[in-house]
């Protein structure tokens, strides 16, 4: 029963109410009303069995349940039983990229391993409670929900150097392994080194491959188990880590020309090869460990690049000189064949397919970025295009696949909704004062950062009531090189073109980003990237000096 209110015309606090009797119950007067509270009467909310009030709490916001768990002590309690927090903050993450980050705990698993990890941060009675509860279904979530708070809580984080090391000529790429266990540097003197973490949390070299010449890349799929190599050359490899922890050749895949592009799909299954002329050749994991083809497509011109949906049913080919996407689509008999081709005015500088492989993003250099949906017959239908006034460098989507933000020569990010299924709207606009070379959400999709030639970056954060704001302005000396995310998408590394540092901001108290930390080197940086775990961050100077770098509570 609600309350009993009644009217008054005027708050007397001359004549305050009489003590009520013990028979009636209490009243008082609050905003010119008189108040009776039935104390025996208890909240249904509170006497719901947990099922129901799991359910009910889940569809809060995290920071209602935040709020919700502060003014009451019942549901304080049943909140922290329950892990209801750590629940909601990981399921704002899309189910790829949750597996994603559970590859993280499950790297930690080994006891010693896991105290080693948690000391930079963590006190000693957060990590005996950790290592206790680390069979217990919920450790993944709880604990990459405590590394993130852990870390949030912390203003300034000290900079200890991991290693050194070198190679001959420049790198041209660097990557982490999602588990954040290893680390690939691909450079022109024709090596891949890869380093590894140990138990005690130090890093050594670990093997290194080589290619007859330079190398492009080196990527390493999504389980962590694989590694797929491309270099200037005829051949691209595929490498697995053995029983003894080495990485070694698994798999040599061999083209008639040069090849330009190598990438696993996204469930670490399959990879896909293409080489200048026109060769696809697909390699699939089977069940007994070793990789097989199969699929070999002749496509009809140059191709720039080559990549699978995340079922790896489909395929986009970036066509290098005719400026089409050709997207395949597998049939049931296992054949490819062509289901559409994308055209644009001129070169086209990237197709992305979103995470559930309904949706595919251009960005070209005609101006325009365009947006194409799966059509339940199999086909792709343009539903979208994206105009600016200049190049477009980059369009990525969002990993809930519902937003798309693209970054144009113009100065502008633009962002755009898809609020129906077929319909995208434009949600934002970010302006820079010079061209934006590459515009990303972070894995929640609660932020975007923007890195422009105006020598800042930006990053926005869409509020609780869905308009994006500006978070913070990131500066440097040159024009930004990258600008990227940590898994959690709780921090971001920063780098610019001529400039000898390495910016690190992080996601504090409030929601507000602030600056934690920044590496200098004695010469400019050409590459930085940060571990999926956000516990070491990569430079790389133009001079091919490698550093890693680990992050820890600054006392």
């Amino acid at each position: 029963m609600p309350p009993t209110l009644k009217r008054k015309s005027s708050i007397d606090d001359s004549q305050p109410p009489k003590q009520p009797q013990t028979q009636e119950a209490p009243r008082g007067v609050s905003a010119g009303r008189e108040v009776t509270v039935y104390d025996k009467n208890k909240s249904l909310f509170l006497s719901l069995p947990d099922v129901p009030t799991s359910m009910i709490i889940s569809h809060l916001s995290f920071r209602e349940i935040i709020g919700l768990a502060k003014v009451c002590q019942h549901f304080h309690t049943f909140i922290k039983n329950n892990k209801t927090v750590e629940k909601i903050w990981y399921r704002r993450f899309p189910a790829p990229h949750q597996y994603q980050l559970k590859t993280i705990a499950t790297a930690k698993s080994d006891e010693q391993k896991l105290r080693n990890w948690l000391r930079p941060f963590a006190n000693e009675d957060t990590i005996e409670s950790l290592v206790r509860r680390r069979e217990e279904p919920h450790f993944p979530v709880d604990l990459l929900f405590t590394n993130s708070k852990l870390m949030a809580q912390c203003e300034t984080f000290e900079l200890v150097k991991k290693i050194e090391f070198w190679h001959r000529r420049f790198v041209n790429e660097a990557t982490f392994s999602a588990n954040s266990d290893h680390l690939a540097t691909a450079s022109a003197d024709a090596t891949v080194k890869v380093h590894s973490q140990k138990i005690d949390g130090s890093w050594a070299e670990n093997t290194v491959i080589s290619h007859p010449r330079w190398l492009k890349s080196a990527i390493f799929s999504r389980d962590s188990r694989h590694m797929v190599t491309n270099s200037d050359d005829l051949i691209a490899k595929i490498c697995g880590q053995t029983d003894d922890g080495s990485w070694t050749e698994k798999l040599i895949i061999n083209h008639e020309s040069i090849i330009c592009s190598a990438n696993f799909s996204a469930d670490s299954r399959h990879v896909v090869t293409a080489d200048k002329y026109g060769g696809l050749r697909i390699h699939s994991l089977g069940t007994d460990g070793s990789w097989k083809p199969t699929a070999t497509i002749n496509h009809e011109g140059p191709v720039k690049s080559a990549s699978l949906s995340f079922d790896g049913r489909h395929l986009s080919v970036i066509d290098s000189d005719n400026n089409t996407v050709t997207i395949y689509g597998r049939e049931e008999d296992g054949s490819w064949n062509v289901r559409t081709v994308i055209r644009h005015k001129n070169e086209v500088y990237s197709a992305t397919f979103s995470a559930d492989g309904n949706h595919l993003v251009t960005a070209s250099k005609d101006g325009t970025a365009t947006i194409y949906d799966l059509q339940d017959d199999g086909s792709w239908e343009k539903i979208q295009t994206i105009n600016h006034g200049g190049r477009v460098y980059s369009a990525n989507f969002s990993t809930d696949n519902k937003r798309v933000v693209t970054a144009g020569k113009d100065g502008k990010a633009k962002i755009y909704v898809q609020k129906t299924p077929g319909s995208w709207k434009k949600e934002a606009i970010i302006k820079h004062k010079d061209a934006i070379t590459l515009a990303h959400f972070s894995a929640d999709g609660r932020y975007v950062v923007t890195a422009s030639d105006d020598h800042t970056a930006q990053i926005y954060g869409r509020d609780d009531d869905g308009i994006w704001r500006p978070k913070v302005t990131i500066n440097h000396k040159g024009k930004l090189r990258s600008a990227t995310f940590s898994a959690d998408g709780c921090h971001l590394v920063t780098i610019a073109a001529g400039d000898n540092e390495a910016h690190i901001y992080g996601l504090g108290r409030e929601g507000l980003w602030v600056k934690k930390a920044t590496i200098r080197d004695e010469d400019p940086l050409r590459l930085a990237t940060i571990s999926a775990d956000a516990r070491h961050v990569l430079t790389i100077n133009q001079f091919a000096r490698a550093i890693i770098t680990e992050l820890r509570r600054s006392d």
